[in-house]
């Protein structure tokens, strides 16, 4: 996606002709792709997914590092991992609230500045699946965030990223 051509739109519609495809159809081709570049698209999928892991840390959290008494209790005893032969209960149950409480936010904060975009998104990923274990009734958003995931994962953060801006060295051609 990253070195698709971008077509205008003026260019496109005097030519009337898209992705190899002629008439009407392509007329319509072009103006979807239009609507929808691969960059608007990268940073749609990136906030879709940081999103609700970003509304979950936060609703974890008293103050600076300070887990509320509710997401502790949730780890202790609401919160079981349903495996094989489970449920069983999360190991060390503090420990655990507070590490997923830090990367929910971090990770929902790095997939928005689009900085180091593809690891984030691997993260997320292996937290929806470890969610996905938490809570099996939840599977239809659970797949939604890991076909966001995969998404961003596959294609990356795109243009309006810190990583594209770090990658083309944009950084340093402004000092």
């Amino acid at each position: 996606m990253e070195d698709e051509k971008v077509i205008p739109v003026r260019k496109f519609f005097d030519k009337r002709e898209s992705r190899g495809r002629e008439g009407w159809l392509g007329w319509i081709d072009g103006l979807v792709a239009a609507v929808a570049p691969a960059s608007l698209t990268q940073l749609a999928l990136r906030l879709g997914l940081a999103v609700p892991f970003w509304r979950s840390g936060m609703s974890k959290w008293d103050g600076f590092l300070q887990l509320n008494d509710v997401a502790v209790l949730l780890f202790t005893s609401e919160f079981q991992l349903h495996l094989p032969g489970g449920p069983y209960p999360f190991p060390a149950p503090a420990v655990t609230a507070f590490v997923v409480a830090c990367a929910e936010v971090l990770l929902s904060a790095l997939l928005v500045l689009g900085l180091a975009t593809r690891l984030v998104a691997f993260g997320l990923l292996v937290m929806t699946i470890a969610i996905q274990l938490t809570v099996p009734d939840g599977w239809p958003l659970h797949l939604t965030w890991a076909a966001m995931a995969l998404g961003v994962m596959t294609w990356g953060a795109g243009r309006l990223s810190a990583d594209w801006w770090l990658a083309t060295g944009a950084g340093r051609r402004q000092m």
